[in-house]
C-alpha cells in the first residue's frame, strides 16, 4: 500500500505543475534558388537556428524545403521541415517529414523524439509511446526520450495505470520500478537532471532482458 500512496502523491503533484506537454527537441543549432546549390552545410544550420529562434515556423519550413532541393538525404533538412510544420499544427506532414529523417538516418534520437510528439499531438498514442521507446532504446540516457515516454504513459494510463504498472514492476524486479518511478514520476515534477541521471545509471545496469520485461510490462506485451 505505501507504494500506492505514494505513487499517487507524485502523480497529484504532476497533474498540479500542469506539466502536460511533451517536451519538443528544438534544432539546437537556430533565399534565392541559384544560391541554393552553393551554400555550405554551416549556412543552412545557422539560418536554421535563426529561424526557429525567431519562431519564424512559415520561413523555416521553406528553408528546409530548399535544403532538401539540393541535399535530400540530409538529416537536418528534413528535421527542420518537421520540427515547422507540427508548430504550425499540420501534423501529418510533420509526421512524414520526421519519418523521413529517420529512414535516412535511424539513428537520430532527436528526431524520433518529435516523431512521437507529432504522433501524440495526432492522437496516435501507442505509435508515439513506441517511437519514444525506440528513442531510449538507442540511447539509453536519452533524458527527454524517456521525459516524454513517461509522461505519456501518465497520460494514457492515468494514476489507476501508473500505479499498476509500479506495483507489476516491483513484484518482477524493485530496480525495474524504481528507474520507472524515477525518469517516469520524479524527473517529471521535478525536472532535477540528478534525479534523471541517477536513474539511467541503474538502467545501464539492467541488462538487456531486465530492460525489455520493463517494457513488455509497461506496454502489456508478452
Amino acid at each position: 500500500m505505501l507504494i500506492c500512496f505514494r505513487v499517487l502523491v507524485l502523480v497529484s503533484c504532476l497533474t498540479g505543475t500542469g506539466l502536460v506537454v511533451a517536451a519538443a527537441q528544438t534544432f539546437g543549432l537556430d533565399g534565392g534558388w541559384a544560391a541554393l546549390a552553393s551554400r555550405s552545410q554551416a549556412e543552412w544550420v545557422k539560418q536554421a537556428q535563426v529561424l526557429e529562434k525567431r519562431g519564424d515556423w512559415p520561413r523555416l519550413l521553406a528553408w528546409g524545403q530548399d535544403w532538401t532541393k539540393v541535399d535530400a538525404k540530409n538529416p537536418l533538412a528534413w528535421f527542420v521541415q518537421g520540427r515547422a510544420l507540427n508548430e504550425m499544427g499540420r501534423r501529418a506532414e510533420a509526421i512524414a517529414a520526421y519519418q523521413q529523417n529517420v529512414r535516412v538516418a535511424p539513428g537520430d534520437v532527436m528526431a524520433r523524439n518529435n516523431l512521437g510528439n507529432a504522433y501524440r499531438d495526432s492522437g496516435r498514442i501507442r505509435e508515439a509511446m513506441h517511437t519514444y521507446r525506440a528513442a531510449v532504446e538507442i540511447a539509453p540516457d536519452y533524458i527527454q526520450g524517456w521525459h516524454n515516454l513517461g509522461l505519456t504513459f501518465y497520460l494514457t494510463k492515468g494514476e489507476v495505470g501508473v500505479t499498476q504498472a509500479l506495483q507489476k514492476l516491483q513484484a518482477t524486479d524493485p530496480a525495474l520500478a524504481e528507474v520507472w518511478r524515477r525518469l517516469a514520476i520524479d524527473y517529471s515534477i521535478t525536472r532535477d537532471e540528478r534525479v534523471a541521471r541517477e536513474a539511467v545509471r541503474v538502467l545501464r545496469g539492467l541488462s538487456e532482458a531486465e530492460r525489455a520485461r520493463m517494457f513488455n510490462i509497461l506496454f502489456d506485451e508478452g
